[in-house]
């Protein structure tokens, strides 16, 4: 895969630091969003569970059927919460089968992206997936992502009963293996997140999924801060088409825009 640099940032300090990550663990120094907000913004975002027990992972639904998450969050005897902000008060959907991307063989967590398709169609409005195009354009140094999950907010507490939310900035950014990396001086991503949104906004002024949460170096369920890789979406989207038929069609940037300034 290409390689994509950027000047003026720490591509070495972030390789680095990914080199002994571990799995993503919550988002710290996040905000759950309101009913409102959730509806509009975010219906799409669910939880991974098991039969009975907690958290497993977040996720998103890119199609009725399918939610995209991290390869190492798919597996069997899953269910996916769907509908609320709350996880208390989402609706369950089995799911029928759990695909791993086939270059994925775990550590170091290279093309750490699945798909998990569900048993029965829900009716949720997916998130957009950005083209390689979108991508190459919107994630850059200087700018703005948002990143979403219910891991906890502390190391080794329980999970989140609310979906949080956190705005990042890309002020140390590059792209390292399969992976989208940033370091941030605040909380990031933290255990329950893997597999959630990375989001930045689209041209068309709406937010589109870039990366799925992965790996972390560092504290980020802490003030500490450390590196975020998350799995680059658009470097996969052969495999995701390949298994998700109904996946929406995203124009260029530019016709995206004109589009909507028409």
């Amino acid at each position: 895969m290409p390689s994509r640099r950027w000047p003026g940032t720490a591509t070495g300090l972030v390789l680095a630091g990914l080199l002994a990550s571990t799995r993503s663990a919550a988002i710290a120094n996040g905000e759950p969003p309101t009913d409102a907000r959730f509806a509009t913004d975010s219906p799409w975002a669910v939880v991974l569970v098991r039969d009975d027990g907690p958290v497993i992972c977040t996720g998103s639904l890119i199609s009725p059927r399918f939610v995209l998450t991290a390869a190492h969050c798919a597996g069997d005897g899953l269910s996916v919460l769907f509908g609320n902000r709350s996880r208390v008060e989402a609706r369950r959907v089995v799911v029928r089968e759990a695909i791993r991307h086939p270059r994925y063989a775990g550590r170091p967590f290279a093309y750490d992206l699945g798909l998990l398709r569900l048993v029965r169609p829900v009716r949720v409005r997916p998130v957009a997936v950005a083209s390689r195009a979108e991508s190459w354009d919107l994630v850059r140094p200087g700018g703005m992502g948002t990143i979403l999950g219910w891991g906890g907010t502390v190391s080794g507490l329980a999970r989140s009963d609310l979906l949080l939310r956190a705005d990042i900035h890309f002020t140390e950014l590059g792209i390292v293996g399969t992976h989208i990396a940033y370091r941030t001086p605040r909380g990031g991503p933290c255990g329950g997140d893997s597999g959630g949104p990375l989001l930045v906004m689209g041209h068309d002024g709406k937010p589109v999924l870039v990366g799925v949460a992965s790996i972390t170096d560092g504290n980020l369920c802490a003030a500490g801060g450390g590196t975020a890789g998350y799995t680059d979406v658009s470097a996969m989207l052969d495999f995701i088409r390949e298994h998700v038929p109904d996946l929406p069609e995203r124009l260029p940037g530019p016709l995206v825009s004109r589009r909507r300034a028409r």
